[in-house]
């Protein structure tokens, strides 16, 4: 005997989950699509065939560094903080994504805004969370579990320091 809006917030989660999975499918062809194809396009054998090749080792390591931009916090520390926070909050079959975190720098002290994605009873959940201080003395700010995510307007709003349901 669910509501109306339950089921369709259950519902969308499903497709989501549906959507998602078929997504992640679709994804692994790709990667087995050959390198040297777009060398192979090239009219005019030259020696620079082989500079294009050793470039995109380099690009991986440079994504990969980007991960601890926050302050000193790695996104995944981040995440964890919050999920310990809220966790009791939640009902006992929370799943949280942690891949799928969101981290917002914050106009004003705690510096971080963080939203952890999560499924709680079959619908769509997050954990928010602004985080400021360093790895050593992390300082929570807001902590709330809720099963609806936020709408981008009162992340917007987080993000600026407004409408945090305390003195501000």
């Amino acid at each position: 005997m669910r509501s109306p809006l339950a089921r369709r917030v259950a519902a969308s989660a499903l497709a989501v989950v549906l959507v998602g999975g078929a997504s992640g499918c679709a994804a692994l062809p790709s990667t087995s699509s050959p390198v040297p194809t777009s060398t192979a396009s090239t009219p005019d054998p030259t020696p620079s065939v082989a500079e294009p090749t050793s470039e995109p080792t380099a690009t991986p390591e440079s994504t990969q560094a980007p991960t601890d931009d926050f302050g000193g916090f790695a996104s995944d520390e981040l995440a964890q903080i919050c999920i310990d926070a809220t966790l009791s909050a939640f009902p006992a079959d929370v799943a949280f994504t942690v891949e799928n975190t969101r981290i917002e720098q914050r106009l004003v002290s705690p510096e971080w805004l963080v939203l952890v994605p999560a499924l709680a009873s079959g619908l769509e959940a997050q954990a928010q969370c602004t985080i400021g201080g360093s790895p050593a003395a992390p300082e929570l700010g807001m902590s709330s579990a809720s099963l609806e995510p936020l709408p981008e307007e009162q992340i917007e709003n987080l993000i600026r320091g407004e409408n945090e349901g305390g003195d501000r």
